[in-house]
């Protein structure tokens, strides 16, 4: 039972960080390819024949979501933490 609440926390952590995956990606493939990336807007960032400037600004505008989910990630980080603490403190006092 206690791994599952470990896996899922673990799991929901990943998930509230993901936006942060998309935003540091977004801009190392923009970055490494000469592309033009901010904010303002969705820019041509032609590659191999495909433009990934859409997709590289969503990417980027993604990390907005961070407001919400890093605290939420941090909480699921705390609570693993007093979970695994817990466990700890109950097997020297049984």
């Amino acid at each position: 039972m206690k791994k599952a609440f470990y896996t899922a926390f673990s799991l929901g952590i990943l998930i509230c960080l993901s936006p942060l995956a998309a935003v540091l990606w977004a801009s190392w493939f923009a970055a490494r390819h000469g592309c033009r990336l901010d904010e303002a807007g969705s820019y041509p960032c032609v590659v191999n024949g495909h433009d990934w400037g859409d997709t590289l600004s969503s990417a980027f505008i993604s990390g907005w979501f961070l407001i919400v989910t890093f605290p939420l990630a941090g909480l699921f980080a705390a609570i693993m933490l007093g979970m695994f603490l817990y466990g700890r403190w109950r097997k020297r006092h049984p």
